[in-house]
């Protein structure tokens, strides 16, 4: 048995009689294979007193104490240092002080594993409520944060190197971009007054992200420093190299050069980089996009040589990568165009002039519609609709992507409103809402108080994040926003459930209670037993939580049996009907007939 006292990953269950193959979490081994095995956070649960009730696998990586060996013991007596031993009357003595640890509370620690070594842990705590103190349990998540704890102290022991490590990049040794820019604005006051132009080359690697994602960060780390080798060697003694960004390279001259030399040395860096190269026993072919700039130092300043730069590098990649872009005046212009296009969507933010769509959600059981997800649209010049913050900027367009969700919300607050008058039965809303407008202090008062002017219960009204806002020590204000929100009543959804972004650190992190399992998985859910195995364990885990659970591109009959089959209550996608205007909606949640088994 798992956990003892009824609880389960947070939550207090009823007590049942204990039959063989039977326990707390039922007999789906799935969610045991699926989501506690490979979780990459270890998981502890304690009683009050610390001792352990459970653990799971990979606190058992970590820590390399099975939880066979640590069931009933306190973490303090074998993973402290010996040096920070506790005496054995305060170890007996021990109980957590309830007032300290409370949910979210964070502490990063020292310890020793099995085998000796020493580790870095950052814990966060999460407090499970029972009715006696005695009956409080603490789930303790665990990171082994060692890499990153010895880094900042190597920064500290070498003070003496920073200046090197100013101008340096640690990864890969070429310069940074404060150097680059220093010596490019050098460069430019030195060729006014000899009437020279100036050579730049910018750099970034296609699809890294990806490389990253399939082999790891060390296989990434080792293609950046390769490519920065690549570089040094070509670029040789004619200018000077930086790594700007992630995955981003800027090449500047130390002397005036033609266009010819350029566009010789970039085919050259191109054709390297094509070069197959083994990395931990596997060849990878790095491609690259490259933009291309030469200019009259007398005409240019240093942000509009590096923005012209930036803009053939976007061309570079429009074009379709592995290639190089000469910025033009052409290029120049359809980046105004783009300026222009933002100045329209201000104002179309401004007068209030988007489209609202709708789709439906669908309860597989009580066969109706039962809400709608809604989503500002924004008609672009030459793209037609689009969902404006796919436009946009995460960090440097946070006024407008705020005020798109604003609309959003506020719109769909109206329409709802006059869909429960239409259809005369019980709806959701459902926004999907970012950091941009949730890490406002404000904002929990004002949704509360949009709902009361649309006559809107916030108790129906969903929240739906992405999971890639919710990182662990980030955003507290966004915490506190959503923590208001669920005192009136308001459902948290972790959106993409099962994606790359999400895992079992969302789930304690956000706080939500509802899951929206993402469409990568139903896509092939018919025909690939593997996915179908997961989506299985994400419903049974989420019915453990007591969650609600969303399965969203369900645009087939067979998928919607299917996800029927596994107990998924809610669906949503083309089967029951595309994004749609509100009126359309209305006729449609009065006409639906569900076509599906």
């Amino acid at each position: 048995m798992f956990f003892s006292a009824g609880y389960v990953f947070g939550r207090q269950r009823t007590a049942r009689p204990h039959t063989p193959g039977n326990s707390e979490f039922g007999n789906d081994a799935a969610i045991l294979k699926t989501v506690v095995e490979h979780a990459h956070e270890g998981l502890v649960l304690q009683d009050v007193y610390g001792r352990i009730e459970w653990s799971n696998p990979a606190y058992t990586r970590i820590t390399g104490y099975t939880a066979e060996e640590i069931r009933g013991r306190r973490p303090q007596e074998f993973v402290l240092p010996s040096n920070k031993q506790l005496p054995q009357d305060e170890l007996e003595n021990f109980k957590f002080d309830l007032d300290k640890f409370s949910s979210g509370f964070k502490e990063l620690i020292q310890n020793r594993r099995k085998n000796g070594e020493l580790f870095w842990n950052q814990l966060t705590f999460a407090r499970i409520e029972a009715e006696t103190e005695d009956d409080t349990r603490m789930i303790i998540l665990c990171q082994d944060v060692t890499r990153e704890v010895e880094r900042f102290a190597e920064l500290e022991e070498t003070r003496k190197r920073l200046k090197f490590q100013a101008e340096h990049d640690e990864l890969t040794g070429l310069a940074t971009r404060e150097k680059i820019t220093e010596f490019l604005q050098e460069r430019l006051s030195a060729g006014r007054e000899d009437a020279h132009q100036i050579g730049l080359v910018l750099l970034d690697l296609d699809h890294f992200k990806d490389i990253n994602d399939s082999h790891g960060h060390s296989t990434g780390d080792a293609v950046l420093r390769h490519v920065a080798s690549v570089l040094k060697t070509v670029l040789g003694d004619q200018g000077l190299a930086a790594r700007i960004g992630g995955d981003e390279f800027m090449v500047a001259f130390y002397r005036p050069v033609e266009r010819v030399f350029i566009e010789q040395l970039t085919r050259r860096l191109l054709d390297e980089l094509l070069k197959p190269v083994l990395i931990e026993q596997q060849r990878h072919k790095i491609g690259g996009s490259v933009g291309l700039v030469l200019a009259d130092c007398a005409k240019v300043g240093l942000e509009e040589l590096i923005n012209c730069g930036d803009i053939a590098l976007y061309a570079a990649k429009k074009s379709g990568r592995g290639r190089f872009s000469w910025y033009t005046e052409a290029l120049g212009t359809a980046h105004r165009h783009r300026r222009m296009s933002m100045a329209q969507l201000d104002h179309d933010l401004e007068n209030g002039n988007l489209t609202l769509l709708m789709q439906p959600q669908f309860d597989l059981n009580a066969r109706r519609i039962t809400g709608y997800e809604v989503s500002a649209q924004w008609l672009h010049p030459s793209e037609g609709l689009v969902d404006p913050r796919t436009l946009l900027s995460n960090q440097d367009d946070v006024k407008r992507i705020s005020q798109v969700e604003r609309f959003a919300l506020e719109q769909g607050l109206a329409e709802m409103s006059r869909l429960l008058e239409a259809s005369g039965t019980e709806l959701r809303l459902t926004v999907d809402l970012t950091a941009a407008s949730l890490s406002d202090p404000e904002f929990g008062v004002l949704l509360v108080q949009l709902c009361e002017d649309a006559g809107f219960a916030p108790s129906d009204l969903t929240i739906e994040l992405d999971p890639e806002i919710i990182r662990f020590g980030e955003c507290a204000r966004l915490k506190e926003t959503l923590e208001t929100l669920k005192k009136h009543g308001c459902r948290i959804a972790l959106d993409s459930f099962g994606s790359l972004q999400s895992g079992l650190g969302q789930l304690i992190e956000s706080g939500a209670n509802l899951l929206k399992i993402s469409p990568s998985l139903i896509a092939d859910l018919e025909t690939s037993i593997d996915r179908r195995h997961l989506v299985e364990a994400i419903v049974n885990l989420a019915r453990k939580f007591d969650y609600q659970v969303v399965a969203l591109g369900v645009d087939r009959p067979e998928q919607a049996k299917i996800l029927r089959d596994m107990r998924c209550g809610h669906i949503q996608g083309g089967l029951i009907s595309p994004w749609v205007p509100p009126r359309e909606a209305e006729i449609h949640v009065r006409d639906f007939v569900f076509q599906g088994h």
